[in-house]
């Protein structure tokens, strides 16, 4: 097994650690540069990149596939939406050494029930695994790390289904999961808050590091659960001084990136010819420099391509 970039190891620095979403080599290559801590590969931005609805379409296969080739071009820790485990808890461990073995360095698995929905595809109906189940998941996966270094995250899914009426009942069934996934060995928890005071109460109520995540563009005009306007306006600072030592981002550079192109495409219609997209474009080879390793070619052209050959018939 490679030797992974460490996730744990950036944690107690006293700053936070910002995890940036990234779906691809180039994206991660650009998160890398940017200095951004760590790099998010996310069922959301898995499946907007390839089309689909994020309801579980992009299976493990996919996510240890993309996370190879991040760890072979950037040399940050990658932490992985686990979903529910893809199964069973022997479901579960095959794919975390599938992934561990592929460079990842955490990943953090939820409890949200069947049929499985995005928290950002209404109508808002997602429902809860049963506690049990998941912290046995969350058991085997600790139990079974090859890596001591490799997180396991518990993300107690509560505010984001639709199960209790009552923000007493929420929060109760909200601490009680946190509570089963910590004696199960999860090395940090994942809650998605809605609200200031949810955050600051969480944060109150369990020990130990604390990961959580907002995603751009999810306000809509629909009765659903959406992030208060005072969240999405804290800085990543402002969130690890309520607690939130990591800090996620799902979809940010995608979603720029879709409508960066989107504009372009239809700039491009309306002018007649593309050069009017030179300045955005930017110049070709610089691009092939930043970021498709043509250095490397260059050097090993040097010193294995033009050069003498020895000659082979001696003296």
């Amino acid at each position: 097994m490679m030797n992974n970039p460490s996730l744990r190891k950036l944690l107690g620095r006293g700053h936070p650690v910002w995890i940036m979403g990234a779906h691809d080599v180039l994206s991660a290559k650009i998160v890398a540069r940017a200095g951004f801590d760590a790099i998010g590969v996310q069922s959301l931005q898995m499946a907007f990149v390839n089309g689909v609805p994020d309801i579980g379409v992009i299976g493990p296969e996919e996510l240890v596939r993309v996370c190879r080739r991040i760890r072979h071009a950037v040399d940050l820790p990658i932490v992985v939406d686990f979903e529910q485990g893809f199964g069973e808890p022997y479901v579960a461990v095959y794919w975390m050494k599938e992934l561990q073995a592929a460079g990842v360095s955490a990943i953090h698995i939820d409890d949200y029930g069947l049929p499985y929905k995005c928290p950002f595809i209404p109508p808002h109906v997602m429902g809860l695994e049963d506690m049990d189940l998941t912290a046995a998941k969350i058991r085997a996966l600790v139990g079974e790390k090859e890596d001591s270094d490799f997180m396991v995250i518990g993300r107690p899914g509560t505010f984001v289904a639709a199960v209790y009426d009552t923000e007493e009942e929420k929060r109760a069934d909200w601490l009680r999961r946190a509570r089963s996934y910590l004696a199960a060995g999860a090395d940090a928890l994942f809650p998605i808050c809605w609200t200031v005071d949810q955050a600051q109460w969480f944060r109150a109520q369990v020990p130990g590091p604390l990961i959580t995540i907002r995603t751009l563009g999810t306000k809509i005009d629909a009765d659903r659960v959406q992030y208060s306007d005072a969240v999405m306006n804290m800085s990543v600072q402002q969130l690890y001084d309520l607690g939130y030592e990591m800090y996620i981002e799902p979809t940010t550079m995608i979603g720029i990136a879709a409508n960066a192109m989107w504009q372009a495409a239809q700039q491009a219609l309306r002018s007649g010819s593309s050069i009017t997209l030179a300045d955005q474009h930017g110049n070709l080879y610089d691009l092939l420099e930043k970021w498709m390793d043509v250095k490397t070619v260059r050097d090993y052209r040097a010193r294995y391509v033009n050069q003498s050959a020895p000659d082979s018939q001696g003296a």
